[in-house]
């Protein structure tokens, strides 16, 4: 199902981008950056008690883990930092396919699976109430072309898991969908619904 753009990674609207990095391992990368836990002065947050840090400490370990054992392997991979950023470069620059780095990455592939704890997870600047009524109108425009139960965007203006967002389109849904999001996509923008064009590519 083609979907709305979205600015949060949270949205159903878009798959979000964890990255996946290092043969598909989530957040492996080598010299990979997670932003800094900030508060609402901008100082770094202390590890102060509670679901979200409890998260991060699960997380943090399971990289530890994950380092521990692919030096058990025979890779000098260290320890990550305190946000769970590894450097992989003693292991990630080694083709795949040889053996011994085949051997390692199968033996350590029940560790280093865990989200991104939220508190890491890079967020971008709220909606402006302009653009929230402009998704607003969108979700009227989609409701009007053809997508009769597309919803309404939260205040924050994230799409919920509602509608025709929660679930698989039909055959002829979906071609509905093409032709509604051609249509409507001009909305996000503050610009007026356009004519659809049957060989149009829609960047949903």
């Amino acid at each position: 199902m083609i979907r709305p753009r979205a600015p949060f990674r949270r949205l159903t609207a878009t798959v979000g981008a964890v990255a996946v990095l290092a043969f598909g391992l989530p957040g492996c990368g080598a010299g990979e950056q997670t932003p800094s836990v900030a508060t609402a002065n901008g100082a770094e947050a202390a590890g102060s008690p509670g679901p979200a840090s409890e998260d991060l400490a699960a997380y943090v370990e399971d990289r530890r883990n994950l380092a521990r054992c692919f030096r058990e392997q025979g890779f000098d991979v260290p320890d990550p930092d305190s946000k769970g950023q590894l450097d992989l470069r003693a292991i990630g620059g080694r083709n795949k396919a040889e053996p011994e780095v085949a051997a390692a990455w199968k033996a350590c592939e029940e560790f280093g699976r865990m989200p991104v704890p939220e508190e890491l997870e890079e967020r971008p600047a709220p909606l402006t109430p302009e653009q929230l009524a402009q998704r607003r109108e969108y979700a009227r425009c989609m409701r009007d072309n053809g997508m009769p139960d597309w919803p309404d965007p939260g205040p924050d203006g994230s799409w919920p898991a509602g509608g025709a967002l929660g679930r698989e389109l039909t055959e002829q849904e979906q071609a509905a969908n093409m032709r509604a999001l051609q249509i409507c996509e001009p909305v996000l923008d503050g610009r007026p619904p356009t004519t659809p064009d049957p060989n149009a590519v829609v960047n949903g």
